[in-house]
């Protein structure tokens, strides 16, 4: 009858907040001054690039409360630049443009902990809004095996809710922390060091950096509208250097290998298949650090490659991976294998666990009463939570058998020699280390080697040995 009652009012144009509520997720309300939406436009990518960028977003003013149960958990009262209430806008780029549910993103005019864990660190003024739960468990799943890899050391904290935007209901998202450094609870990042993003929307942001291979990188910290002239030269110096380095095999010394490594494996465990869009944080936490992968984040592309390597393993236009598996050096290749062999099958047990608790669990159960109406909103057949979790079950027991198969068979020698068959060190090495670094390679008589394609035999570089038979 609840149901029912909930559809004849939703159709009417009514909300009934209590009926919401009853659903079981927690209700965050929204209700900005005269009951202005936030609205942007959208911009198209230039020739070579792709996506579609948000442009002229609107930051509306007004007031977010979160209830559950009966209990206000968060009110940030009626706004009042830098002393109550909150601006909100649309966030996203190429998934904004396509799906009438925008994201959004939620910036405080008081610190505070939207999620009510009743411990100040947590205290911040971003937070999003992202278009979760609705019909997938993606996010859900990503960050939890983000939490059992500890990427970044730092997991996003969230909670799905039913949103009500100016009285009207809008749907399941998820409310979460946002990307950003905060030492006490999100990226601890000293103040010198810096949080940057392999961004595909480079083109529709007022400050980025290129590479010399011509990857381009935005700021997350310092933020844009501060960083410095020098501080962009200081960011593009150090990229062009562990560019250099993993091009030559001394990657090791630019990089946390650890981190990477773990990124790429969570990537292959999800299967994931963006060809760009799928976000990639990077920090650097003080001057002297090495730079390292951060938390994981975007997960629309998940599941998409059963039986082949995620899209940033094999693709080195959009990063660094198959270089750095490929490299004579094979420290990351190790690193890759032994991070699966010692935490990769169990990961995938305890996400299977996570799973399986879940769908006894009374989020899961809200999101059951609550995912009807949001496909009623938006006009879309919605998923049933128990087939996103047998289909993810299914997913994980599968990836696991084939990962298995798969990086036990990637070469790992670390002994000092490598052994690279011709057609890997031309496609890898030849043209591009030939040029840009001639007097790197010798043979064991010491003689320089320059040619782009080395005849068989022992050679030295950096001095570790290779075979090139």
């Amino acid at each position: 009858m609840l149901m029912l009652a909930f559809f004849v009012q939703h159709i009417s144009g009514q909300t009934d907040s209590a009926s919401v509520a009853a659903l079981g997720l927690p209700v965050l309300s929204v209700r900005t001054v005269n009951g202005e939406m936030p609205t942007c436009d959208f911009v198209w990518a230039p020739e070579g690039e792709f996506g579609i960028g948000t442009t002229n977003k609107t930051k509306v003013p007004g007031r977010v409360i979160l209830t559950h149960g009966g209990s206000t958990l968060y009110d940030s009262g009626e706004y009042g630049k830098n002393t109550s209430g909150m601006t909100i806008r649309i966030r996203g780029n190429t998934s904004a443009y396509y799906s009438l549910k925008k994201p959004y993103k939620i910036k405080l005019e008081v610190k505070a902990d939207m999620l009510a864990r009743g411990d100040e660190k947590y205290n911040d003024k971003n937070w999003v809004l992202l278009d979760q739960g609705g019909d997938n468990l993606n996010a859900a799943v990503g960050f939890k095996l983000n939490e059992l890899l500890q990427l970044g050391g730092w997991t996003p904290a969230y909670r799905y809710v039913n949103l009500l935007f100016n009285g009207n209901y809008h749907g399941v998202y998820m409310l979460a922390e946002s990307v950003k450094r905060n030492t006490n609870a999100r990226l601890n990042v000293d103040a010198d060091g810096y949080i940057i993003e392999r961004d595909a929307y480079w083109w529709n942001e007022p400050v980025y950096v290129s590479s010399s291979e011509g990857k381009k990188f935005t700021f997350k910290y310092p933020d844009q509208d501060v960083v410095t002239t020098e501080q962009k030269e200081y960011v593009k110096q150090f990229i062009d250097l562990m560019e250099k380095a993993i091009d030559d095999g001394t990657y090791d010394q630019s990089i946390d290998v650890q981190s990477f490594a773990t990124w790429l494996l969570a990537n292959d465990i999800l299967g994931v298949g963006d060809a760009a869009g799928t976000n990639m944080f990077l920090l650097k936490r003080n001057a002297s650090a090495k730079l390292e992968m951060a938390t994981l984040w975007d997960f629309d592309a998940d599941y998409r490659t059963p039986d082949q390597w995620s899209e940033i393993h094999l693709n080195d236009r959009l990063f660094y991976f198959p270089t750095l598996l490929n490299s004579p050096n094979r420290t990351f290749s190790a690193r890759y294998r032994h991070l699966w062999q010692e935490q990769g099958r169990s990961v995938i047990d305890q996400l299977c666990t996570f799973l399986t608790e879940f769908r006894q669990s009374d989020v899961a159960e809200g999101l059951r009463q609550s995912r009807p109406l949001d496909g009623a909103t938006w006009n879309y057949p919605p998923d049933k939570v128990d087939d996103n979790i047998d289909n993810t079950l299914n997913w994980l027991t599968n990836r696991k058998q084939w990962l298995d198969t798969q990086i036990e068979a990637i070469d790992t020698i670390t002994s000092g020699i490598a052994v690279i068959c011709p057609e890997q060190y031309s496609e890898q090495h030849s043209a591009k280390y030939s040029e840009q670094h001639p007097a790197q390679l010798f043979t064991l008589s010491g003689q320089r080697v320059t040619t782009k394609n080395p005849t068989p035999g022992i050679y030295i570089r950096n001095g570790k040995k290779y075979i090139i038979f």
